[in-house]
């Protein structure tokens, strides 16, 4: 039996093959076959239609309905790995492989071999089936130069139909492995190719102009000769060039919002101008069906998260660490995001662009809401994140702004967890890519019956400890709590000392006492102790949060007997008497709390649960070994890690696909009957003037191709952008005016006077719910996350690995301890320095890198 995500993959593999076969046909069908009529609707239009634009659509249909149960199918087969018995060999395939040079995988050189060819195989017969006409014209040297100027053309117009393929984030290559990381750099190479048969184009063109000597006269706004059409082709070029010198790393990263801003008025400038320049009704060939799958792209993810995720989103910031917290909720389940996923934010008032950012939460801990950290880049006066902290919060008042969410986007393939070792290098604020990660397979190793076979090394380095205490609980559980502990092994770094402002802040328990002095004296060193001891419970008595003991059966038993015995002699008074039914009570629920959580310790690996603290909420089932002995102290409260499935994550996606589905067909089909209707007018009336053009003058000849060139498109492409905007315009109304309504007034308070403008609110945090914020936002007490200060010797780091037999090196090409991953998260220039020292050290091992930049 093929299951959904095979079928879907299958389908979709036979559309792109399809489309594939086009383009290597397409000269032979379109171009050598003698077209009746080049301004109206025609038979050709049949050809395109069923061959070409039918196959990519359906593909891309198939493409949005599977993505929601595809990225579920492969996750929860990735995942399994991590608990497979080790005697079943895992191998990571061929095909997703990363070469030792470049880095990238075996399938993404495929994908740019097969775009190469197509782009050398247009070139070369486009130029040498015309090259005979051409010299037939106009002379050998004449000719060819105007063939090789012509062949640069249909180079060009092949990569401007697949150009906008290759930036969807919901595209038919992700259904069949590839992921959007890897065809970014192939959409980055398109333009370049662009850039550079547009360049031949205009230089062997110009060239012909030269030797004709009509240069002056063409390349010129005239009304008697091709100088009219040719000046738009010009500007189309200028626009190519302009895109490329801005779209160039160093000026991309700097200022990311002036390259984007540049990048859409050059692609529209070039796009018009090819169209002015060739206009032909045939250029929509190549153009409309990437067209088509951009703006569903882009329209379709706003739509469905306008109406499902709530536009007034939790902010605040932590101004010790710069590091903004933003948390989005939902009436209803959210689209179940994974590992890896992101989202694009954007707030009203500071600009239209969408900033990409890793959801840092754990979707089945909570499906009604959604979190993500965001490093302060204060660095450029045009930093987003700078001008969001100053409408933002802080931790301990959070406010209320508006934000507009697009996606949930992502394609990541989880192939690595089939290793048996995976390291983890972390910068900062990048460890958010891997916190749902980490909660996931934990959440697999509770839930399954198969051993352990992955060991887990997480390195991070931070730079101060305040930025280290942002990220709340999370950096106190991986290290405290058996669930982890068992097979996570994790090293934090703290490479600078905090700000001044900070020791006499909020937090300025936080940073003292982290690390003991040697060379004290054991009176001292007691005397210290006691004081750090009774101010860390009498903090913790303040926070709620008493340090709990957590008594074994024994000790449970003796206190009962102890109670009830005092009562039988009559030892009590009435104070004592409710003293000693409180005290019953209260023994009798540590009782129940130490049987789940003795239990629940087990479930988190083989070792023993005695050494580690663990969660009140953890429960399981069945207990597996004995209890404990000794007491569990509690010091923070945490949610349980179920899975995807007991959170239902497949029903919610069905619901979801189906909307996501119904609304892309409505945004293709109502716009793709305004452009078919448009190819059967004759604009210039009854007469029909500009069928028979030869006959006319050349302005006329260029008022009617830009005609019928132009309107088709670009009606289709207004009703379709008129009908995306006002999907996004109504769903975010809709959606605020419900939430209004249920909004309680005593759960927020007014913006306060001065606020920053698209502050809604403050909020009014329950009394029962400031326990929970504290610890989820990183109030635990000093010294209970372990790190060192200084910056991290990566060398020294990757020399250990190797000693431990952690892969395997080039020199003795010794078999290591299974498959290992290594993943670089933060800066490119961390990232870039881990690949390095990886190379340098000669590790056999797979790198995977996971950058900042956008």
């Amino acid at each position: 039996m093929v299951t959904l995500p095979s079928f879907s993959s299958l389908s979709i593999g036979a559309c792109l093959a399809i489309f594939s076969g086009w383009m290597f046909a397409d000269y032979f069908v379109l171009w050598k076959h003698r077209i009746q009529s080049h301004l109206v609707w025609n038979e050709m239009y049949l050809y395109w239609s069923i061959v070409c634009l039918l196959p990519i659509l359906l593909g891309h249909f198939i493409t949005l309905w599977g993505n929601y149960f595809r990225t579920s199918s492969q996750f929860q087969h990735s995942i399994s790995m991590v608990t497979t018995p080790t005697h079943k060999k895992q191998q990571i395939s061929l095909w997703e492989r990363h070469d030792p040079s470049f880095g990238f995988t075996i399938k993404f050189w495929c994908l740019a071999g097969l775009i190469t060819v197509m782009n050398i195989y247009w070139f070369v017969l486009t130029t040498i089936l015309s090259r005979d006409a051409y010299v037939a014209t106009y002379g050998v040297k004449e000719g060819n130069v105007r063939a090789i100027s012509y062949g640069g053309s249909l180079a060009v117009l092949l990569d401007t139909s697949i150009i906008l393929f290759l930036v969807l984030r919901r595209s038919m290559l992700h259904a069949i492995g590839f992921t959007y990381s890897e065809i970014i750099p192939l959409h980055r190479w398109l333009g370049v190719a662009i850039l550079f048969w547009s360049t031949v184009h205009a230089g062997f063109y110009s060239t012909f102009l030269i030797m004709e000597g009509r240069f002056k006269s063409d390349i010129a706004f005239t009304d008697k000769t091709r100088g009219t059409r040719n000046m738009p082709g010009v500007f189309a070029w200028i626009g190519v060039v302009v895109m490329a010198f801005f779209a160039m790393p160093q000026f991309r990263r700097l200022v990311y919002p002036i390259f984007l801003y540049i990048h859409r008025a050059g692609t529209f400038v070039f796009f018009i101008g090819l169209i002015m320049h060739y206009p032909s009704y045939m250029i929509w060939y190549y153009m409309l069906p990437g067209f088509i799958l951009f703006l569903i792209d882009r329209f379709v993810p706003k739509i469905i998260q306008a109406r499902s995720i709530s536009p007034l989103a939790i902010c605040a910031l932590n101004t010790d660490a710069d590091i903004i917290r933003v948390k989005f909720s939902s009436s209803e389940p959210m689209k179940p995001y994974y590992p890896g996923d992101y989202i694009t934010v954007q707030a009203p008032g500071m600009g239209h662009i969408y900033h990409p950012f890793t959801i840092a939460s754990y979707w089945p801990e909570d499906p009604y809401s959604m979190v993500l950290y965001m490093r302060v880049m204060g660095e450029s006066k045009l930093s987003w994140t700078k001008d969001l902290a100053k409408r933002c919060g802080n931790d301990d008042k959070p406010v209320i702004v508006r934000a507009n969410v697009d996606g949930v986007f992502g394609d990541r393939r989880h192939d690595y967890l089939k290793s048996e070792t995976m390291i983890i290098f972390v910068a900062g604020a990048a460890i958010t890519t891997f916190m749902a990660l980490i909660k996931a397979i934990a959440a697999q190793i509770a839930a399954s019956s198969d051993p352990l076979r992955m060991q887990l090394h997480m390195i991070c380095t931070f730079r101060t400890r305040s930025e280290l205490h942002a990220y709340g609980s999370f950096l106190h559980q991986i290290t405290r709590d058996p669930r982890f502990t068992s097979w996570l092994h994790v090293e934090l770094y703290v490479s600078r000392p905090d700000k001044p402002k900070t020791l006499v802040g909020a937090h300025a328990h936080v940073i003292k006492n982290d690390i003991q002095v040697p060379g004290r004296t054991k009176k001292k060193d007691s005397k210290k102790n006691f004081l750090q001891r009774t101010g860390t419970r009498l903090k913790r008595a303040l926070s709620g949060r008493t340090v709990i003991e957590i008594p074994t059966p024994a000790m449970t038993a003796m206190a009962l007997q102890n109670s009830n015995e005092k009562s039988d002699k009559g030892e009590v008074g009435d104070v004592d008497l409710q003293r000693s039914n409180s005290a019953k009570s209260t023994a009798e629920t540590l009782q129940e709390s130490a049987e789940r959580i003795y239990v629940s310790a087990d479930a988190g690996g083989p070792s023993s649960p005695t050494t580690h603290t663990a969660s009140v909420s953890m429960s399981i089932e069945e207990p597996r070994l004995e209890k404990p002995t000794k007491a569990i102290p509690l010091t923070y409260h945490e949610h349980a890690l179920p899975t995807f499935q007991a959170a239902s994550a497949e029903s919610v996606s069905r619901r979801l696909a189906t909307l996501d589905l119904l609304t892309s067909v409505f945004l293709v089909v109502v716009p793709l009957m305004f452009y078919y209707a448009m190819r059967t007018v004759h604009f210039e009336g009854p007469s029909q003037w500009c069928v028979d053009t030869k006959s006319k003058d050349k302005w006329t000849i260029f008022v009617c191709y830009w005609t019928y060139a132009l309107v088709p498109g670009l009606a289709h492409t207004i009703v379709m952008l008129a009908l995306g905007y006002t999907g996004i315009s109504v769903a975010r109304k809709v959606h605020l005016r419900h939430h209004q309504k249920r909004t309680k007034k005593k759960d927020v308070e007014a913006a306060p006077a001065g606020a920053a403008d698209g502050v809604i609110a403050t909020v009014a945090l329950r009394e029962e719910n400031k326990q929970n914020l504290s610890v989820e936002d990183g109030n635990w007490d000093e010294g209970d996350v372990v790190y060192s200060r200084g910056r991290m010797d990566v060398r020294k780091v990757i020399s250990n690995f190797v000693q431990q037999g952690v892969g395997k090196t080039e020199k003795g090409k010794e078999e290591g301890q299974g498959l290992a991953t290594v993943f670089a998260g933060g800066p490119d220039g961390f990232v870039d320095m881990i690949e390095r020292q990886v190379k340098k050290a000669g590790w056999t091992v797979e790198f995977h890198r996971e950058t900042w930049a956008p």
